[in-house]
């Protein structure tokens, strides 16, 4: 598959897609697979990590809850513009939608994200921080056992900007920040677009695997 995708193909192309589905059948099992689940290359090496259920219900229902906490900034968040991110028509009916970014030091300016700033006129993100800290350390850990290094070096980044950083906001912020990634997306009632990610080597494609 790879050679027939070539680079930079979007998969925007719904003809080109079908195309290449008939080319390069998926054969579907009848066994599914709903246990916890390592996928390995040839190699040994872990793929994917399938851990179903190890987030209870009442966990779920608490992260569901703490999204009002976002509201109404993450509703503000949806445009007329045709990015995907902002797209309206791509978001579906819901108290709560639409898409944010939350960052200490974001991007490459680096500022506190607009919204968590404490002049911000709504509290409600600093609150979603506090209520949500069990989830995003939870996502640190997750980082920690799948690649280490990466957790390290956002660790130590996030250590450095917290002893260094002259900015004001920017210290209050950092020590309610629990999670080693430097920018957390919340994305609420989205559908997906038709797409392929083109930050992705096209060799990855020549391995596919639906699990769930």
């Amino acid at each position: 598959m790879a050679e027939a995708l070539g680079l930079n193909k979007s998969g925007t192309n719904e003809a080109r897609e079908q195309a290449l589905k008939e080319r390069f059948p998926i054969k579907k099992d009848e066994e599914l697979v709903c246990k916890l689940t390592l996928l390995l290359d040839w190699a040994g090496v872990i793929m994917t990590w399938h851990l179903s259920g190890v987030l209870s219900e009442e966990f779920q229902r608490d992260c569901a809850r703490n999204l009002e906490f976002l509201f109404p900034d993450i509703s503000r968040s949806i445009t007329g513009l045709r990015s995907w991110r902002a797209q309206e028509d791509l978001f579906t009916e819901g108290c709560i939608r639409g898409a944010i970014e939350l960052s200490p030091p974001f991007r490459h300016q680096p500022k506190v994200s607009a919204i968590l700033k404490y002049s911000h006129a709504n509290p409600g993100p600093q609150q979603w921080l506090q209520a949500g800290a069990l989830q995003t350390a939870i996502l640190s850990a997750i980082l920690l056992v799948i690649h280490p290094n990466l957790y390290a070096s956002g660790r130590e980044t996030l250590l450095k900007l917290a002893g260094s950083t002259l900015d004001k906001e920017m210290k209050q912020i950092i020590p309610e920040w629990s999670t080693v990634y430097s920018v957390v997306s919340i994305i609420v009632n989205q559908a997906t677009p038709f797409h392929r990610d083109l930050s992705c080597q096209v060799q990855w494609l020549d391995m596919l695997a639906t699990i769930g």
